[in-house]
């Protein structure tokens, strides 16, 4: 901390005003080193706070600067990022790629698994998972039953994501939404309108927050 004289001021009014302010001089440094490592922890600008919603449920970010960039859950569930050094603009883009990178590998093994009980029942699987960043969707088919799936749908309570894997599925035999698809997705997920409510209720947000 530096201390500005006016020049009418001399040393040793200076050292007495500095006596009497000692103790608020300190806690004003104090201030500000807590603020500093505060913003090296939890900066996630870009998503909004120091924690994220996986599967619904508020999970911490816990931030490590240094060395190169991954992350890896903890056994508390916390996400830790281990990102290079930077600045915090390019810390909050890094914790974003580092959750990306995560989630499509997490996320693969997930929807495969909902597949995997899914086919046997109706004879359907797709031919490729694909895990993307989307800007307004949460899923589609492509013409050859490729799957595409929103990352963020990892931000959502399981049966979001379940029900939009089923949602996809069902369009490999009914490429509409008639009543006979909505029937073959309702034999799957009888609550499906529930579902389909929370995206619209909470997917907006999602999306901006994550944007």
């Amino acid at each position: 901390m530096e201390l500005v004289l006016p020049r009418h001021i001399g040393e040793s009014e200076a050292r007495h005003f500095l006596d009497r302010h000692r103790v608020w001089a300190y806690q004003k440094l104090e201030d500000i080193r807590q603020r500093s490592g505060r913003l090296k922890q939890s900066c996630v600008p870009l998503i909004g706070g120091a924690s994220v919603p996986f599967q619904g449920v508020a999970t911490e970010l816990v931030v490590v600067e240094g060395g190169r960039r991954k992350v890896h859950r903890r056994l508390d569930g916390a996400f830790e990022i281990h990102l290079p050094q930077g600045s915090l603009e390019q810390e909050a883009l890094e914790i974003r790629h580092a959750l990306y990178s995560w989630v499509r590998v997490w996320m693969r093994a997930e929807v495969s698994s909902l597949i995997d009980h899914f086919t046997p029942l109706e004879g359907l699987e797709p031919r490729r998972i694909r895990i993307k960043a989307m800007k307004t969707r949460w899923g589609s088919l492509g013409p050859k039953n490729d799957m595409n799936l929103n990352w963020l749908l990892a931000f959502t309570p399981p049966e979001v994501l379940a029900y939009v894997v089923i949602h996809e599925i069902c369009h490999i035999r009914f490429r509409n939404h008639s009543k006979a698809f909505w029937d073959l997705v309702a034999r799957h997920d009888p609550c499906w309108p529930e579902r389909r409510f929370w995206l619209k209720q909470h997917g907006t947000a999602l999306l901006h927050r994550f944007g």
